[in-house]
């Protein structure tokens, strides 16, 4: 008879320390852990492009572009990459949002115009990672 108490007590014991391991779980994702789900993705909207400007006294190479922030942190895009030129957007501090777009023009100034044809690869490097992308290539007439 007297051995008829512990399976309940087992019980409530076990019970309680179930709650008491759900109660730290739960404590350990709202307080601890809130910008496990926080991310940026960048999105391409569009169809990007470079363009080759010649004038009489210069050329420039100038790319434009229309970016979304898809994901649920702030992004910072920091450059443009289109074959072996850079264009460094560091100064122009180009922040987006959640869920926020925005048109980038940037440009270059180079000796001789490159010779692509209709197309060349790129990368938009930014803070959440680096996106590969292909870039329409325009020329105007000279």
């Amino acid at each position: 008879m007297r051995g008829d108490l512990s399976a309940p007590v087992l019980a409530i014991i076990v019970t309680i320390g179930i709650i008491a391991a759900g109660l730290v779980l739960l404590a350990w994702f709202w307080w601890f852990a809130p910008q496990a789900g926080k991310t940026g993705a960048l999105q391409i909207i569009g169809q990007p492009a470079v363009i080759l400007n010649r004038t009489a006294t210069t050329n420039y190479i100038n790319v434009t572009l229309s970016v979304k922030n898809t994901g649920s942190a702030d992004i910072t895009v920091t450059k443009i990459l289109v074959a072996n030129i850079t264009f460094d957007l560091t100064a122009m501090n180009i922040v987006l949002k959640p869920g926020e777009s925005k048109d980038i023009t940037a440009g270059v100034s180079v000796t001789t115009l490159p010779d692509w044809k209709y197309s060349v690869d790129g990368a938009v490097v930014t803070t959440a990672g680096t996106y590969l992308t292909s870039f329409t290539v325009i020329r105007t007439p000279s």
